[in-house]
């Protein structure tokens, strides 16, 4: 059974946060978990100097505003977090990404849930740099709302994908999403794209072709073995993200997951893919 009982939720006052707390709540209540709201007070460049504390403390009051911040996160949310039942929320200051972090780290969170702040003609190819920190050096599962101006809560969930890259790292990543699934009581499917398959076939590649998704189909069935999980299996060609895309479309996936190789490994397809499925992604991800 996938334990979900401690949500840490980045909150920065935006209305894309404010969009993602509809998501964190609907997590919150499937899984009784407490939900800690944490705004993080971006540490000027200037605090970073050499300057005395008096001459920082002439420059800015730092414990008023915390103090402000306090009273601000306080107030906000509150009908998004109404029936949520273990509420904390606290201020910290310093490099968000980093705070983020460590406080999950520190507070043994089991998911962090984030927006991505895309939005808009050219922001919408970009991932906000705090998220992208966040999705590297947390130690615990990322989830990333709807990388689009529009976000809505999907309040259910049905469908889940799992994007499988064909290495040992991924069985955990499968036993998070069969879990996941279950909880819901949703279905499961395993996701493997082929750039090489892209496009039609010639004759003389029908053999090669067939060599490639059986073999896929061969490691991805070992690894399902080993995690315990017997999930349907999609193989399509083309480019990793937009297959992944089609696949949650097709299946009207409420959530997709990635491992956490996606990002740290520095060898694996998926690594340099990870961006992209989440900026292409029709529904939230989880970097697991």
């Amino acid at each position: 059974m996938l334990e979900v009982r401690r949500i840490l939720f980045p909150v920065d006052f935006s209305e894309r946060c404010s969009a993602a707390a509809s998501h964190v709540a609907a997590v919150a209540k499937k899984f009784h978990a407490k939900v800690t709201l944490l705004h993080v007070i971006r540490t000027p460049r200037v605090w970073y100097g050499d300057l005395p504390p008096e001459e920082l403390q002439a420059l800015i009051d730092i414990r008023e505003l915390i103090k402000d911040r306090q009273v601000t996160l306080n107030a906000c949310l509150q009908d998004e977090f109404r029936d949520v039942a273990d509420i904390e929320r606290i201020v910290e200051r310093g490099e968000p990404a980093r705070v983020i972090a460590e406080h999950a780290r520190k507070d043994r969170a089991h998911l962090i849930m984030m927006p991505t702040h895309g939005y808009g003609p050219f922001r919408r190819m970009l991932l906000g740099s705090i998220t992208a920190k966040v999705l590297h050096d947390a130690e615990c599962p990322v989830w990333t709302d709807v990388h689009d101006e529009i976000s809505f809560a999907r309040l259910g969930c049905q469908s889940v994908i799992c994007a499988v890259d064909l290495r040992e790292e991924m069985v955990s990543a499968i036993q998070w999403a069969a879990a996941f699934a279950a909880s819901f009581g949703a279905d499961l499917t395993l996701v493997h794209a082929i750039p090489a398959l892209a496009g039609p076939a010639r004759p003389s590649e029908t053999r090669f072709r067939s060599y490639l998704v059986e073999s896929a189909r061969e490691y991805i069935a070992d690894l399902q073995q080993r995690a315990g999980t017997a999930a349907a299996v999609c193989i399509q060609g083309g480019r990793i993200a937009q297959a992944v895309r089609t696949a949650a479309v097709q299946s009207a996936a409420e959530l997709v997951v990635i491992g956490q190789g996606c990002i740290h490994e520095t060898l694996g397809r998926l690594r340099s893919n990870a961006y992209a499925i989440i900026r292409e992604s029709p529904c939230p991800v989880v970097r697991v």
